[in-house]
């Protein structure tokens, strides 16, 4: 008798961890955490996802990582390890042909509906089966006009007003071989990610004339340096200028007239995310007008949400690096793509930063 009670125990133990097994797994409605790959810092901003916590109960693990082709390595070769990433357009496009994105339940995230159109259908992902857009961002010119008179330059209205003698040791980069090739590109009247031998070997010979007038490659903070006074122009990101003004009001935004690169920054879900139904929660939670609002505060990312712009203070709508005039959304393209040049441009790029 006793030896059957205690098969009856052993029975129940072994009952309940399988039911506990069966409900923590696979995109289970119970999961209690989400493994969240994307960019450093406040790029997906602490405040916001610990508000998400105290509400659900879910835990965010956040892996920083340092750009898109790492995104993608450690997501193909770990499938069932992460449930979302944030990825700019060109490696939505990548990833979604390979065959490793969930293709989205959209009545798990009515607030979807909050998305600007205008940022949907776009060539990426024509059906917006696999992305949702997070961030929108361009690059353009930060430039500091009172540095550069007093260096005897003339007023830098373009991206061929970089190759100027007197500007020598005093530019910053983003460094990043497509942007800073698709940036010579463009100063020669071409589109980005050229494959045309002939133009490509250009944009090769008038890169190298630019090596002496820069002093520093730096994707994450380049507006550092124009604010401690070791550049005068540099090369950036929408939300680190924003940063650079902020912190240095004599720095002013120059949209070159050749024309400028425009990212959508978004997330993808893997096909094998483990713990789906807590990451659909989560992107809901996200697109909630008010707490999109708060995300384009904090990181200084124009919003892809359009219900959001009514949270959002005067001084960010005012502020023409953010809330984009028509004329200069007009003047911006994708980098498409970026597979077909990638390799030849890096090998470019890393023998102009060897000189």
């Amino acid at each position: 008798m006793a030896i059957k009670n205690v098969k009856r125990i052993v029975a129940a133990i072994l009952s309940l961890v399988l039911v506990f097994a069966l409900t923590s797994c696979g995109g289970g409605g119970k999961s209690k955490q989400i493994n969240l790959m994307t960019w450093g810092g406040d790029f997906v901003p602490r405040e916001v996802i610990e508000e998400f916590e105290k509400d659900t109960g879910i835990t965010v693990n956040y892996k920083e990582v340092e750009s898109n082709e790492e995104m993608q390595e450690l997501l193909e070769a770990n499938p069932d390890q992460y449930d979302l990433a944030v990825v700019t357009d060109y490696m939505v496009d990548i990833m979604r042909r390979n065959g490793y994105l969930e293709n989205w339940d959209k009545s798990k995230m009515p607030n979807f509906s909050n998305i600007n159109p205008v940022y949907q259908g776009n060539y990426y992902d024509e059906n917006d089966e696999y992305s949702i857009p997070y961030a929108v961002s361009i690059s353009f010119l930060l430039v500091n006009p009172e540095a550069v008179e007093a260096l005897g330059a003339d007023p830098i209205t373009s991206y061929n007003d970089l190759w100027q003698e007197e500007l020598k040791d005093n530019i910053v980069l983003i460094d990043w071989s497509v942007e800073i090739m698709g940036l010579v590109l463009k100063s020669l009247g071409y589109e980005y990610n050229e494959t045309d031998p002939a133009k490509v070997e250009e944009a090769k010979e008038k890169l190298f004339a630019l090596r002496e007038n820069v002093m520093r490659f730096e994707t994450n903070t380049p507006e550092d340096s124009l604010i401690n006074g070791e550049a005068v122009a540099g090369f950036m990101y929408s939300n680190q200028a924003v940063k650079g003004q902020n912190l240095d009001d004599r720095l002013e935004p120059v949209f070159p007239t050749e024309g400028m690169p425009i990212y959508l920054d978004c997330f993808v879900m893997s096909k094998e995310a483990p713990n789906k139904d807590a990451a659909y929660k989560f992107l809901d939670f996200l697109m909630k007008p008010e707490v999109s609002a708060k995300i384009s505060e904090i990181t200084n990312f124009s919003s892809a949400n359009s219900a959001a712009e009514e949270y959002l203070p005067e001084e960010f709508k005012n502020n023409i690096m953010l809330n984009l005039p028509d004329e200069v959304i007009e003047n911006t393209s994708f980098y498409i793509d970026v597979h077909n040049v990638l390799d030849e441009y890096e090998h470019i790029y890393q023998e102009f930063k060897m000189q």
